[in-house]
């Protein structure tokens, strides 16, 4: 008997690494609020640093995602400062999001500052009466033909037409810089310096690629990204050619 019960206690033992392994890895269920608040946030991406799975809130806050006891969960909402929590448990959580970013408006001021600039540009052209986007109205053939004419002939609509060109590049850059922005890669993915650098310059998007992502797609983007650069050894980025001066 009692070498019957030595057994099954070495069994027991041997059972509860096995047991506690398994209660290790689970789906957690969380509510997303507004710090100091009980103001419930939805559309609030919730990502796994470590595994790249995502979530999103519902309208109620409320939210479910897989994970593993270590691992942590990273809280995106735009016009809130992301939040990441270290998974303890696989109890419910409560994540608490902070209003605003003054790295974020800063972006943001920069961003239409710029964007103003440009247009300004823009409508000084347009009020010397030469450039229509390259299309002037039917009646300006009519009532201003000189005009017309110089729109389609003249320097100043040409150099118009190429600032235009100019202008509709750097905004759609600038779309890019707010959603592929360094402070929320530094926020997901941990890096810093020549690291992060060199992530932005190998798996930065295109406007025609990210000009309709959302949070939560821009997050993803940057997870996954994120991994396969880890994998490939963060590799430097390529560099550019040299210039070669022109014989005299």
């Amino acid at each position: 008997m009692r070498h019957l019960t030595n057994i099954l206690l070495f069994v027991s033992i041997w059972l509860l690494p096995v047991k506690l392994f398994a209660q290790e890895s689970g789906t957690i269920r969380g509510i997303v609020v507004e710090a100091g608040t009980a103001k419930r946030l939805g559309g609030v991406t919730l990502t796994n640093k470590n595994t790249g799975q995502s979530s999103v809130s519902s309208g109620l806050g409320t939210f479910e995602i897989r994970v593993t006891v270590g691992d942590t969960l990273v809280a995106n909402s735009m016009g809130y400062q992301s939040a990441a929590t270290e998974i303890k448990t696989l109890g419910d959580i409560l994540i608490d999001m902070t209003p605003g970013s003054i790295l974020l408006e800063q972006v943001d001021v920069n961003r239409m500052s710029k964007e103003a600039e440009l247009r300004d540009a823009m409508r000084g052209y347009r009020k010397q009466g030469v450039y229509f986007d390259g299309k002037p109205p039917a009646l300006a053939y009519i009532f201003n033909p000189i005009t017309s004419l110089y729109e389609l002939l003249g320097r100043t609509p040409r150099n118009a037409r190429r600032f235009g060109n100019y202008m509709e590049k750097e905004l759609a850059e600038t779309d890019v810089d707010r959603k592929f922005s360094r402070g929320k890669i530094q926020e997901l993915t941990g890096m810093e310096g020549d690291d992060l650098t060199n992530f932005m310059i190998w798996y930065r998007p295109s406007f025609e690629k990210a000009q309709y992502w959302g949070e939560y797609d821009i997050t993803a983007y940057i997870v996954q990204s994120f991994k396969q650069f880890d994998r490939d050894g963060r590799p430097a980025a390529p560099k550019l050619p040299k210039l070669e001066a022109e014989p005299n």
